[in-house]
């Protein structure tokens, strides 16, 4: 993808989430089925834990709940989000489709990346990500993602729109990528890579790190969301 058509997509997310950021977190008031394995990877004495595209601190909030002794550096692009955030630590806003995006934040016990790396436009720009969270752990550490495989569910592929109604053509952009649709407080469009079982093992080979367990959880259906979790 070439950088042009990314930064329409990132722009394109960024006025998404300036419009809907409340409906938005409103929708993710209650934490995913699919945290609760995360626990297990969490040190016993409590650690560090950096949420990579924190949004409204879901995932932060979800520890705090389970009284996990936590210290929490939330990052997200989405000013609007941060905002409406609650949760039990810091919170920076960052762009992290540019590279160096995590340099300064230290290290972790526990990285994450919720439904933010589907967000991210170009398949080297996600490699990238993953490869600068993976510098983000400490020794032992683990980092978890979470991306959305919409296209296994009739009720999510009918959010699928064509990319003219954004002015792209389907050739600009890459396979798996693709424009969904929003419906809560109003019509809106946002882009949404699909990052299945085989892109996930190419970003963690890329980024030489292994993968140590993966399941799917969430939505009505119970599998809308990918989990890995990766280690060094």
């Amino acid at each position: 993808m070439d950088e042009a058509t990314a930064r329409r997509l990132v722009a394109l997310n960024e006025a998404f989430y300036t419009r809907f950021a409340a409906p938005f977190a409103a929708s993710r008031a209650a934490p995913q089925p699919g945290y609760e394995p995360l626990l297990a990877y969490w040190p016993e004495r409590g650690g560090r834990a950096l949420d990579v595209g924190c949004g409204e601190g879901r995932f932060g909030r979800f520890l705090r709940a389970q009284g996990r002794e936590v210290e929490y550096t939330g990052v997200d692009f989405a000013g609007d989000l941060l905002a409406l955030a609650d949760a039990p630590g810091r919170l920076v806003q960052r762009d992290l489709t540019q590279p160096g995006s995590l340099a300064d934040l230290g290290r972790f016990d526990l990285v994450v990346c919720l439904s933010t790396l589907q967000h991210i436009p170009g398949s080297d720009n996600r490699a990238r990500l993953v490869a600068e969270m993976g510098a983000c752990l400490s020794p032992g550490g683990h980092l978890a993602l979470a991306n959305w495989q919409f296209t296994g569910s009739a009720r999510q592929r009918r959010k699928i729109r064509p990319w003219a109604e954004v002015g792209l053509q389907a050739s600009a952009v890459e396979p798996g990528d693709f424009l969904l649709s929003w419906q809560r407080g109003g019509s809106g469009l946002r882009y949404v890579a699909l990052i299945d079982e085989e892109a996930t093992r190419r970003l963690a080979t890329a980024a030489g790190l292994r993968i140590v367990a993966q399941y799917r959880r969430d939505g009505r259906e119970g599998d809308l969301n990918l989990y890995t979790v990766l280690a060094g």
